[in-house]
């Protein structure tokens, strides 16, 4: 799954050059376009994300939805389709488009942060790449998710999941090489995490390395009595991390 957004608005108005400006800061490509079927078979190179902005004539898209729909289906399954609207724009929307082909419905007035964290996580539910060794990063905090993902994706293929249940859910339907995992988190800490994975024999094998914000010797022979691979700190300089983590592949 790439970065590239095909953001899809009938109009450029504050709201929506708020969130493209915000979506570029995240480090997305953004491509926009009319709700024009003409305009969209001229892309060269058809993003794998679809974010289509519902504002004014709802029936004005209704064309390009039909034909972003084909996408969805029969051409590539790994490519991705969010709605932004009021609740009356999506509901119109969605006898277009099939709800089961939708990622994410974000209702107006939206929340920036959320479409971002929805997009932020998008790999943890859609198709992997074959090329590097596969990391899965698990932690509450959205802003370590988006560090870590900068700091490794150039040289593996990183996931995220954003509490320990969905990383649970995540590990029953895939399988990664590495999982990063905070040891402090809210509902099920990075040490229960730790051990439900331990316990089921799809995961059990999997490496585990902790990630800790503090390095308090009381924390630390905590982090180190559940026995996980290694324990990094999240205060470790981005170079540092990265070669701690090259130094674990190593030989595997």
């Amino acid at each position: 799954m790439t970065n590239r957004i095909l953001f899809v608005s009938s109009e450029q108005n504050f709201l929506v050059k708020t969130l493209i400006k915000n979506l570029e800061t995240e480090g997305y490509l953004i491509k926009t376009v009319q709700p024009d079927i003409v305009e969209i078979q001229l892309l060269e190179d058809l993003p794998d994300i679809f974010m289509v902005y519902l504002e004014g004539d709802i029936n004005a898209f209704n064309g390009t939805l039909k034909y972003l729909k084909k996408f969805l289906t029969d051409d590539n399954a790994d490519r991705l389709l969010y709605l932004v609207g009021t609740e009356t724009e999506i509901s119109v929307a969605l006898e277009v488009v099939p709800h089961a082909l939708v990622s994410a419905c974000f209702t107006r007035p939206v929340n920036i942060k959320d479409i971002i964290l929805k997009l932020n996580t998008l790999q943890l539910h859609e198709g992997e790449t074959l090329r590097h060794k596969k990391i899965l990063v698990v932690d509450d905090d959205a802003v370590m998710l988006r560090t870590m993902n900068n700091w490794l994706s150039r040289k593996y293929d990183v996931y995220m999941a954003n509490s320990g249940m969905n990383a649970i859910s995540f590990l029953s339907q895939k399988t990664v090489d590495l999982i990063l995992l905070d040891y402090e988190m809210p509902a099920a800490s990075g040490l229960q995490v730790f051990e439900m994975l331990k316990n089921d024999p799809k995961t059990s094998r999997i490496p585990v390395i902790f990630l800790t914000a503090k390095d308090d010797k009381e924390t630390v022979m905590k982090v180190l009595a559940a026995k996980p691979e290694k324990y990094l700190l999240k205060t470790m300089p981005p170079e540092q991390l990265v070669r701690a983590v090259e130094d674990f592949f190593k030989g595997r």
